[in-house]
């Protein structure tokens, strides 16, 4: 009854918001006719152009090819605090999440956003204006068809492990590639592409600590190359951490960027391990270098996660130095900027964090009062 009332309120919530026409999957309460499918692809196909799909926890990974413009929204994810990696309390009164097999967007797409999902990938095609944003673990694909294929205003913002590949090294091309306040698992462009844009307050990290317990080793590593495919980038107020594990047994490489001569680079902190090869920056001012055992005055959860959630770890400590490092001494990092990352990657609509009963377990007679706690995410 419980879980029933709160996703009836959240669709009258987001029904006050106009995104087109709402339609739902996987939605248990009473069906709605023309409202709620069993599948994702069918109300891809009964949905018009500009229309929101709902999606709840339960439904199969989606897979759908994007030939119109859809808004896709899910719940979040990290929102269950005793998940490997920890999660978040209290950011949904539900905690399940909704998985990605393959999402494509190809021309007619323009303007499409997917928020909220976990897991799988996402291929850009000939579109323009597409927004991947506050989604985990997922692998996002620059030139996922073997055509030339020109995009442009692809905006890949607040993600958790985050990685960016290319499937092929074809001639194909995006302008306005904006990647920021996103936790990079890994990045690898293809040289043979065409690539310009901003890649900006995002964090990098490679943490082996705690045999994987703080959401490390096998859940957020990356490899030390950070490839930007001879992109003309501004690389700008990012933070690359490469840390070791507890009995510093495994050194990892630091980061490194290659073919980056286009780009330039501003305003980054690295916090480097005890060995391997130096961070070296392209052309640009204000980089800073520093040794990883100054993570624990830079970040809330260094070295040992402790009461943090995996993506509340790297939250700026109070009096960190990364406060005042970037232009015009403004914070750095996935929790700065314009669109800071949001906790447990909640999409940005009212949501319902919160139910109870003062009544009890066994209240009188056939009804029952259910306290609503509601907070707007933006």
């Amino acid at each position: 009854m419980k879980k029933l009332f709160l996703l009836v309120l959240v669709y009258s919530a987001i029904v006050s918001l106009s995104f087109g026409a709402i339609r739902r999957v996987g939605f248990f309460g009473v069906p709605v006719a023309g409202t709620d499918y069993s599948t994702f692809a069918l109300a891809y196909t009964a949905a018009a152009s500009g229309d929101t799909i709902l999606v709840f926890p339960g439904i199969p990974a989606i897979s759908q090819v994007f030939t119109k413009k859809i808004i896709v929204i899910g719940p979040g994810s990290l929102l269950d605090p005793n998940s490997t990696p920890k999660g978040n309390a209290n950011l949904q009164a539900y905690a399940g999440s909704v998985g990605i097999s393959s999402l494509t967007f190809n021309a007619g797409s323009e303007g499409s956003v997917v928020m909220g999902l976990e897991g799988g990938i996402i291929n850009i095609g000939a579109t323009s204006n597409i927004m991947i944003r506050r989604n985990k673990n997922i692998q996002v694909y620059l030139a996922s068809v073997n055509a030339v294929t020109a995009s442009s205003n692809i905006q890949i913002i607040e993600n958790y492990r985050l990685e960016l590949r290319s499937y092929y090294a074809n001639g194909s091309s995006i302008t306005g590639l904006t990647i920021s306040n996103n936790f990079i698992y890994y990045f690898s462009t293809a040289s043979f592409n065409t690539y310009n844009g901003n890649i900006s307050n995002n964090i990098w990290a490679y943490d082996a600590t705690a045999n994987g317990e703080n959401g490390g080793a096998s859940t957020l590593s990356s490899q030390g190359e950070i490839n930007l495919g001879g992109g003309a980038f501004l690389v700008q107020n990012n933070i690359l951490v490469s840390y070791t594990s507890v009995n510093g047994a495994n050194n990892y490489h630091n980061f490194s960027f290659l073919n980056g001569t286009n780009s330039v680079y501003n305003y980054n902190l690295a916090l480097q391990a005890g060995s391997g090869v130096p961070q070296v920056w392209g052309v640009g001012i204000g980089n800073i270098i520093t040794p990883i055992a100054n993570a624990a005055a830079i970040f809330d959860g260094f070295p040992i996660i402790g009461a943090f959630s995996a993506d509340a770890r790297y939250k700026l400590k109070a009096g960190s130095p990364a406060l005042t490092v970037g232009a015009g001494g403004t914070p750095i990092g996935m929790f700065a900027g314009n669109t800071p990352y949001k906790l447990g990657m909640v999409p940005n609509i009212p949501s319902i964090y919160q139910l109870s009963s003062p009544q009890g377990n066994n209240p009188p007679g056939n009804t029952i009062q259910i306290n609503v706690s509601t907070r707007g995410n933006n």
